[in-house]
């Protein structure tokens, strides 16, 4: 029969290896657990930077209101970075007294037959694909530092396409101004010529918002001496009040050769002598 103090024992020679064991994870958790702890701080330390770097000036854009009406912008545009550095990177070299250069998306950067459509007007095409004036305002400054030109056009068509990261018109109206200031304060006696919106067949159904937009440049044109509107839905719409097909591509977004054309003889009678 085992008296109370053997049974004691027992029970403490029993639990002894238990607390060790014990020991011996809580020791092994620690350093687990601090470098858990270290690997979560430099993430948010490094996701902090990143937002402090966001939020540094602008190239060439220093009014405080004017940043804080671009930061909801910024992450998005950063998808041209690249491009607007290269586009950017002959700017001291191949503007000239007498250049027009071509500010905004595609339709002007796919323009190949530009130099022969443009005749005798020399042109000087800043443009990427895809650009909206939201980006355009960030990127502005760059794309013509350092740049000679006597006469900037503007044309961009993808701030109103239907989908999640459309804007308002007024936004655009917003955005159009800054695009308009940047390049006055480049070249101060620039002739700035914001083209309309083109009525394209794959977008038609939302023409009664571009027409909006059209309307907020031609109000910025309104107030500014320097500024022009350029319209051109009488030269792409026809008599059945729809886009004329035949001056577009099969994706039906972007004009073809006689598109093209017909582009032309609009801007250059804008334009006036050369």
């Amino acid at each position: 029969m085992q008296t109370h103090s053997s049974i004691t024992a027992s029970s403490s020679n029993e639990v002894a290896p238990f607390k060790d064991r014990k020991h011996r994870e809580r020791s092994f958790l620690w350093p687990v657990l601090l470098a858990s702890w270290i690997v979560s701080f430099s993430i948010a330390w490094t996701h902090d930077t990143i937002e402090i770097q966001d939020e540094s000036p602008l190239f060439g854009i220093t009014d405080p209101e004017t940043q804080s009406f671009l930061a909801p912008f910024r992450k998005a545009a950063k998808e041209w970075e690249k491009d607007v550095e290269k586009l950017s990177a002959t700017n001291a070299t191949a503007g000239s007294k007498d250049t027009v250069v071509c500010l905004g998306s595609s339709s002007f950067r796919i323009w190949d037959t530009i130099d022969n459509d443009m005749a005798p007007y020399r042109m000087v095409r800043r443009a990427y694909g895809s650009a909206r004036y939201r980006d355009l305002a960030i990127y502005t400054p760059k794309l013509i530092h350092n740049f000679t030109f006597n006469k900037a056009m503007v044309f961009v068509g993808n701030d109103i396409v239907g989908k999640e990261l459309d804007v308002t018109p007024e936004t655009v109206g917003k955005l159009a101004r800054i695009v308009v200031s940047s390049i006055l304060r480049e070249q101060p006696t620039a002739t700035i010529y914001l083209i309309a919106v083109t009525p394209t067949p794959s977008r038609f159904k939302l023409w009664d918002k571009i027409q909006q937009v059209n309307q907020q440049l031609e109000q910025i044109a309104s107030e500014q001496s320097q500024v022009r509107f350029v319209p051109t839905a009488n030269s792409f719409i026809g008599e059945d009040g729809q886009p004329i097909e035949g001056y577009f591509t099969t994706d039906k977004l972007h004009l073809n050769e006689d598109g093209y054309k017909v582009w032309a003889e609009i801007l250059k009678k804008h334009l006036g002598e050369p």
